[in-house]
């Protein structure tokens, strides 16, 4: 791949970043816009704009076999069976929550048990959380190893004759660690227990083939695979989609609604309720086409390298620590410096124009766990270049001398 010729599609790099041209290693926050996604925004509002699924006139039709268009083409990315597995939602965050909600109303009983892992980011926990306290169900942790990983063997120990659901994630934002989810939907099922799978980071960075990893529901971040904000996909297997109730009620999601009674529109448009993020879910459908063109393969591939690049680079550093070390890490490098909080490191290397998020990344838990409040983190994206990952060490140093460490 010529990444040179790849970068140059995203106007942000043509910025100036404290005077210095801009090294983004924040993707796993949010990854940059390729110009293909702003344009096709701008063309809709400008050319093509209307509602879709409420008017018979030719802009609401035309709108409408856009949004739809997506909706194919994510079917086709992710391999599922049928288009009405594919509901738009406003992020990831409101397709864990919808799931929570309709399997806490018709599945869940008091008493019932859920397990996630130490791993996940708040979104993949607070929804369950709710459910603790309304339905009075308890959630149980599988605990990560040493090297940050959470292993097939601790999940199967941790279910119970209870264990109703396991919510998991596909890629740690801080260790980097890829999980069995294909391995452990096996086990899951053979013990008739239901699978979610938050696929925030795996999405951007990994092959999806839910057919292959066989999850009951996969909830994706659009503005993490190079997307616009306020949009995500949920993947639910249509069986699960057609017994679950409605999340939301309004206009859109219905089929009759009387004094009486209301009955409820057939999938996708039983989750999509009131007016949809029509320009987004439309321009979403040139970010799958931008990934495709680059090829999901050559992205994991380039990834990997830019990993394995970066922790060598770190581990030779002087009071840089890693977090984590799995042995199937996707593209996180999270650290942290001895005696410099995250939030400084973060504040200085800005100055350098490396741009790094420093907190506990939503995951409270994790840093609870590692003993310590905060740390570092650099993600890559595939506008990333090793160059990138260099600039990153020298900013490092930097910060280093400013705190007059060696």
């Amino acid at each position: 791949m010529n990444i040179d010729k790849i970068k140059k599609e995203f106007p942000i790099f043509d910025e100036k970043i404290q005077n210095n041209d801009l090294v983004y290693l924040d993707s796993a926050n949010s990854s940059q816009k390729p110009r293909v996604v702003i344009d096709r925004i701008n063309e809709f509002y400008t050319k093509q704009f209307s509602n879709v699924g409420r008017s018979v006139h030719y802009l609401a039709v035309a709108a409408t076999n856009l949004y739809e268009n997506t909706r194919v083409s994510v079917q086709k990315f992710i391999n599922a069976k049928d288009k009405n597995e594919i509901v738009f939602t406003k992020g990831a965050t409101e397709a864990l929550n919808l799931v929570a909600n309709t399997l806490g109303q018709n599945y869940l009983q008091e008493g019932d048990e859920i397990l996630i892992t130490e791993l996940e980011h708040h979104s993949n926990y607070v929804p369950w959380h709710f459910l603790r306290k309304s339905k009075n169900i308890k959630i149980n942790f599988a605990e990560i190893n040493e090297d940050g990983e959470i292993t097939l063997e601790e999940i199967e120990k941790k279910i119970t004759t209870k264990t109703k659901i396991i919510s998991i994630t596909h890629l740690s934002n801080v260790t980097g660690a890829i999980l069995p989810i294909k391995e452990i939907t096996e086990l899951a099922h053979s013990k008739d227990i239901v699978v979610v799978v938050d696929g925030c980071q795996g999405a951007p960075h990994l092959k999806l083939d839910m057919q292959d990893l066989d999850c009951d529901f996969y909830a994706i971040s659009c503005h993490k695979m190079y997307g616009p904000t306020g949009l995500g996909v949920l993947y639910g297997k249509k069986k699960w989609l057609e017994e679950l109730p409605p999340y939301q009620g309004g206009g859109g999601m219905i089929n009759e609604v009387k004094k009486d009674r209301i009955s409820y529109g057939d999938l996708p448009n039983k989750y999509e309720a009131g007016t949809m993020a029509t320009a987004q879910v439309i321009a979403f459908d040139q970010s799958i086409k931008f990934l495709e063109s680059i090829g999901i393969d050559n992205l994991v591939k380039h990834e990997a390298e830019l990993v394995e690049y970066g922790q060598e680079l770190l581990q030779k550093n002087n009071s840089v620590k890693l977090i984590g070390n799995p042995k199937n890490k996707g593209g996180v490098l999270s650290f942290t410096i001895e005696g410099i909080h995250p939030h400084d490191v973060a504040t200085i290397l800005d100055e350098d124009g490396v741009a790094i998020r420093a907190g506990h990344h939503c995951c409270q838990i994790l840093h609870d766990k590692l003993n310590i409040p905060a740390s570092s983190r650099a993600s890559v994206g595939i506008y990333n270049t090793k160059e990138d990952l260099d600039k990153l060490n020298d900013a490092i140093n930097n910060c280093k001398k400013v705190f007059d460490l060696k």
